[in-house]
């Protein structure tokens, strides 16, 4: 008898496609359109979204969407829009069938509907957790000037703020969220790209101000920024979470025919000349005048006599019109089950630096076709790409790459004997010469400078990979794994005979410096969460692992002496250096848990602790316990519309996170030392075995308000931090044969401060609307102990740095000398240390002190135990006067939108820092007191003038010896006098003007919308400060 078998795997195949014929027969799709309510303009990239699935859509420029593969039956939707009201829909979706839904979304400057991630365990609501989360939507900074990640932060985010390393092209900020948390470490915060920890160190080669790694991220790739300010909210980042969290979220594709969009930007960038004092000076005979009357005529018309100052404009030799070059393009799009969005831009941007300047007729360094010279080029090529897949309903997929070559030059810069503009500023014109046309009386002169050149060369990669799995209803799986690459290849050049003015004494042989460095940071993070209710109660619970690899290497090498002109290389060295390399391993780990508890839905409670491991403590280590807990109250929800109070949120949150040490700093090492005997050891750092991590402790309170219908929204919170174990140096005794200090837990750091935020839609018709923003910070910091250990001065022995950490003074506070104000002629012309009388300086000043100093000093005064007990000075000595502190009391930023019609919008965004805020114009104390590379401000030449000419003797003279005492003297041993400067300023950060071209006319050049945009940044500014900017000078 036979037998007829079908193969298993035929009837697997069958199986699997009556199932697929199944489950499509019980699909159907829904379609509908989103409109402004008020104005019944289409919402273009709203979302929708069919919730507890993973199927969604964003509308086009007609506000329309449409989602297919929608299980036929009850469904509910979610529409959302920045700046909007989210709303939710219940539909029946027919088999086979379509249904129509319409949104129409009112503006609420208040959301307690957003979604938000970090450090929250998952995603949820920001009505349910109880502490502050900032966030930044990319879509409301649409016509914003951005053209790198600092500009995103700059002025967003109560809180935050960015310190620019430098005025350089392309050189980044360094990020402050709640002041400094730590006395000792890096105080910049962490940051991830879609769950992926990044190197946030400084890219690029010194000395000076430096690029950031941060601004190497594609800012056209970016959805949404989240922020963690503190301890309270960050707590379950465990050991390196103290100085807050920065999250980066990229954006993804939609369901949708491919969409293109291309930029195209130019921008031209200048320094602010009316802020650079010239360069001013003045003869002391005739045949000096003459020389300066015949090396700058345009400012000498007419001659020059003895003493008649004349200004020249030094730095606009070097300085002209930057230009930027900027152009993007990206896709998005696609089908149910599969969605992508890919980004490419590049970036090509000239500072301000004028490569074919001269000096004199005598060109600069990169205008010299005999050698090498610097410039401040900076190409940037990025590329960002994301792919979304939804295999099942049960799992999903994200995967992101995000990459950037940066290509970064510039000249030597900041606070640098060798830097091209400090010493170009330096330059007296009575030294000019036709070889040393800026007068440089030390060093170098400025256009020697400009043959050294600064080059770095880098790539960053971050890829990331999300999955998750749902089990069961309530339960998901999730997981996190990617990598951050970076690699830095820096290049310090100084070109064979490049002292070609005869003045620069230092490697005229030439010299070459090559730095190699590789970091590379590895995530692994797992979490599982259960959700589910329980009549009126409601749970979500998470556990999760993580875990960070970060390895680090570099190499270096360089030396002095080249053979001749053309050989740049290493080998070609006469006089090589030692070569270095490094290298570390920092393995962190941590195991979280968390449980949200909800009544009803106005009241939340959440609980959660990690705990944590870190090798830089050794294989011996213990784990650190970092615990937290918030609170959220909705009185709105639990009562209803209280008068014009539409909403209503109290919450609280308590939370510890850490701050690891170095690699080695536990390690007592040694390191190599060459010698005439051959090699040997030398002792390297002291190390403790005890250490551990900073713990901070932070508490938080505040909430929301909205008023009528959320139209207005106001948020506030108070907070107050404690810094435990904080890590100081401290002296280690020279006997026990180190010489480098001990980094040991034995400080504490306390800080609070309250922050408060407005947002208020004021007009809204279908002619015009009108929505204004304002927000402003308080920050007050102190030093409460240093274990025992003395004061420490930041900055090292240099003395004319006055910031140090001293007990119960903010960190960095300045002191220093201070002058006698209470007399109008604090002159000492005896030696006593008094002020003399007018009538005894007016006989002195008649025949003498012709000159700075000259037989007559300054007044100056010595604190007292009252003075301390005041809180006047530290100490007793004469530079133990407080002079202020660098970070300012309150931080502020407003602005607003402005839109006409359908076609034109207007954005502003100020910013403002003011109270107990000062700055060391560092710059500017040289420039007026310094002897020989100084005495070169308008004033203080003017003023020097009239203390040497002799036709003005008495009188004129004193006046000019009493402004000397109370304008321009400065430096030691006066250091801190006239230094130190109220940094207080406004400023117009950012204004845009953009006009969108009606749909029917963008459709004639074959686009679907069309925007031209005139935007500026830094256009305007405020302030008492006397330095070119008080925000390139803060420390």
């Amino acid at each position: 008898m036979n037998t007829f078998s079908i193969p298993r795997s035929v009837t697997n195949l069958l199986l699997l496609v009556g199932m697929t014929t199944f489950l499509v027969a019980q699909q159907g799709s829904v379609a509908g359109r989103v409109t402004d309510a008020d104005t019944g303009d289409p919402l273009v990239g709203a979302n929708v979204l069919v919730v507890g699935t993973n199927l969604g859509a964003a509308t086009d420029v007609n506000g329309e969407y449409s989602i297919s593969r929608v299980p036929a039956g009850a469904q509910r939707l979610n529409a959302n829009y920045i700046g909007y009201g989210s709303k939710s829909m219940n539909v029946d979706v027919p088999a086979d069938g379509n249904v129509s839904t319409d949104f129409g979304l009112s503006v609420a400057a208040l959301n307690l509907n957003e979604i938000i991630v970090t450090g929250a365990g998952t995603a949820v609501e920001k009505s349910k957790v109880g502490n502050s989360v900032g966030v930044v939507n990319m879509e409301s900074l649409e016509d914003a000037p951005i053209t790198n990640f600092s500009d995103i932060l700059q002025g967003r985010e109560k809180g935050v703020v960015m310190l620019p390393n430098g005025g350089l092209n392309g050189e980044g900020a360094s990020i402050r969220i709640r002041g400094s948390s730590t006395l000792s470490q890096s105080n910049e915060p962490i940051v991830y790209i879609d769950g992926v920890r990044i190197d946030n160190t400084a890219s690029g080669t010194g000395p000076g101000g430096t690029p950031s790694r941060l601004d190497e991220i594609n800012p056209d790739a970016i959805e949404r920024i989240e922020i963690l300010k503190g301890a309270a909210a960050a707590s379950l980042y465990g050991t390196q979470a103290a100085n807050g969290i920065i999250q980066i979220f990229t954006k993804q594709g939609a369901i949708s025919k491919p969409e293109f969009s291309v930029e195209v930007s130019s921008m031209t960038s200048s320094y602010p000349e009316d802020r650079w004092k010239p360069n001013s000076g003045f003869a002391r005979d005739q045949a000096t005048a003459d020389r300066m009357a015949k090396l700058f005529p345009d400012y000498a018309k007419g001659g020059l006599k003895p003493y008649e100052v004349i200004e020249v404009p030094f730095t606009s030799w070097l300085y002209d019109k930057g230009n930027n070059k900027t152009a993007s393009a990206s896709v998005r799009g696609g089908a149910p089950g599969a969605t992508y969005y890919a980004s490419l831009r590049y970036l090509n941007s000239d500072g301000p630096y004028d490569e074919t300047a001269t000096l004199l007729g005598k060109p600069v360094g990169a205008a010299d076709p005999t050698k090498p010279g610097a410039n401040d080029y900076r190409d940037q090529f990025m590329a960002s790409a994301t792919l979304n897949l939804l295999p099942t309903d049960k799992v999903r997929l994200r995967i992101s790459m995000n990459y950037a070559y940066t290509d970064h030059n510039t000249i030597q810069n900041n606070n640098n004997i060798y830097g091209t503009t400090s010493l170009i500023q330096m330059g007296k014109p009575e030294h000019s010469t036709e070889v040393n046309a800026s007068g440089s009386m030390a060093f170098a002169t400025a256009r020697e400078t400009t043959y050294r050149s600064q080059n770095n060369e880098g790539d960053n990669t971050t890829i990331s990979l999300q999955a998750s799995y749902k089990v069961t209803d309530g339960l998901n799986l999730s997981g996190t794994f990617g990598m951050n690459s970076t690699l830095n290849k820096s290049t310090a050049l100084t070109p064979f005979g490049y002292n070609v003015d005869g003045k620069m004494a230092y490697a005229t042989a030439g010299a070459l410096y090559k730095d190699k460095s590789d970091r590379k940071v590895y995530t692994a993070d797992v979490k599982a969460d259960y959700a589910g209710t329980a009549g009126v109660l409601s749970h979500e619970s998470v556990v999760g692992f993580q875990t960070f690899q970060t390895i680090y290497k570099t190499m270096s090498g360089g030396g002095q002496q080249f053979p001749g002109p053309g050989l740049q290389v290493l080998g070609a060295l006469g006089s090589p250096g030692n070569p270095g390399s490094y290298f570390s391993e920092v393995v962190e780990a941590g195991f979280l848990v968390q449980t949200r508890l909800g009544y009803q839905d106005w009241l939340y409670a959440t609980m959660g602790i990690r705990q944590d491991a870190n090798s830089a403590f050794g294989a011996d280590f213990t784990t650190v316990t970092y615990p937290r807990v918030n609170v959220s109250y909705i009185p709105t929800t639990q009562l209803g519309q209280m008068g014009p109070v539409s909403t209503l949120r109290l919450r609280m949150a308590w939370g510890r996170a850490g701050q690891q040490p170095g690699a080695f700093d536990q390690y007592t090492t040694y390191s190599p030392w060459a010698s005439e005997f051959g090699p040997g050891l030398r002792p390297g750092n002291v190390g403790d075995p005890t250490l551990k991590p900073e713990v901070s402790t932070e508490i938080e309170f505040g909430g929301e308000v909205g008023l009528l219908n959320d139209k207005i929204a106001f948020d506030f919170q108070y907070w107050d931090r404690v810094v435990e174990d904080a890590l100081i140096q401290r002296a280690y005794p020279p006997s026990g044969g180190f010489i480098n200090t001990q980094l040991s837990n034995i400080g504490q750091l306390d800080a609070m401060g309250w922050e408060v935020g407005v947002d208020a839609s004021v007009l809204r018709n279908s002619q015009m609307s009108v929505d204004v923003f304002g927000s402003m910070s308080y920050l007050e910091e102190k030093v409460v102990s240093l274990g025992g250990a003395p004061e420490q001065k930041i900055g090292g022995s240099y003395p004319r740095y006055r910031n140090f950490l001293t007990e119960g003074w903010a960190p960095g506070t300045y002191f220093g000398a201070k002058l006698d104000r209470s007399t109008d002629y604090p002159i000492d012309i005896n030696g006593d240390g008094k002020a003399d009388s007018q009538a005894a300086l007016l006989e002195f000043f008649k025949t003498g002190g012709a000159g700075v100093r000259d037989g007559w000093n300054p007044v100056m005064l010595t604190p007292t135990q009252a003075d301390i007990d005041a809180g006047r000075a530290k100490d007793t000595g004469a530079l133990g006067w407080y002079l202020g502190k660098p970070s300012p009391d309150y931080t502020a930023s407003f602005g607003g939108s402005v839109k006409w019609g359908k076609n034109i919008r207007v954005n502003t965004l100020f910013e403002t820092r003011f109270g107990e805020y000062h700055i060391t114009n560092l710059t500017d104390a040289f420039r007026k007191s310094h002897g020989l590379i100084g005495r070169n401000t308008p004033k203080a030449a003017a003023t020097e003038a009239a203390l040497m000419d002799p036709a003005k003797a008495g009188q004129t003279r004193m006046d000019a010896a009493a402004r000397w005492c109370n304008e321009f003297l400065a430096l030691s041993p006066y250091s801190g006098l006239n230094t130190i400067e109220d940094g207080s300023f406004t400023r117009l950060r950012e204004l845009s003007v953009s006009y969108t071209v009606d749909q029917e006319v963008a459709a004639r050049f074959g686009v679907r919308s069309l925007t031209m945009a005139v935007s500026g940044k830094n256009l305007w500014m405020s302030t008492d400060y006397s330095g070119i900017d008080p925000e390139l000078n803060s420390l």
